[in-house]
């Protein structure tokens, strides 16, 4: 390990450099700074992630919904209503609200279980502000509204797709 001040060439995993005695604790510990992934997180906009898009209409029955996400292999669907978005559907929106004996699959519609007025974030908005809403909400899905007002959708797994692909 060499020592930051002298260039003395120690042990590794010294704990002082022998030859000036600075320490080296710290030396192999990421630091944030102007550059890595704290600053790519904070500056980076959502545009930059991955984004799926799946939509059904309010008045799609619930297996019919679920048929659409399981195909395309997501986690959710926009529920949008003459172009509005209205609501999203999750695997959680099923597992909360359609329990129990007297669930019934085949009569219930997607607005009877949808999460209405989701929170919308912009693909100007950062990374950063992604993984908040994500962590404060509880979501592991967020709606995008795109410059050209049509929708995508940001998961947990996209942000975390964009982590490991950096280059740190």
């Amino acid at each position: 390990m060499i020592c930051p001040s002298c260039g003395h060439d120690n042990i590794e995993g010294a704990d002082r450099c022998e030859e000036c005695v600075t320490s080296l604790l710290n030396l192999h510990v990421p630091q944030a700074g102007s550059e890595g992934l704290a600053s790519s997180v904070m500056e980076d906009d959502i545009s930059q992630l991955d984004q799926e898009f799946l939509s059904v209409s309010p008045d799609n029955s619930a297996l019919e919904a679920i048929g659409k996400m399981k195909a395309a292999g997501l986690g959710c669907a926009l529920v949008l209503e003459d172009g509005k978005l209205v609501g999203i559907f999750t695997e959680r929106d099923l597992l909360n609200k359609l329990t129990g004996k007297d669930a019934r699959p085949d009569n219930t519609t997607v607005k009877e279980l949808m999460s209405p007025e989701p929170e919308i974030l912009s693909e100007t908005d950062s990374v950063a502000t992604a993984v908040n809403k994500m962590s404060m909400g509880r979501y592991r899905h967020i709606p995008i509204r795109k410059a050209d007002g049509s929708y995508s959708v940001i998961s947990i797994k996209h942000v975390l797709k964009y982590i490991a692909k950096a280059d740190w």
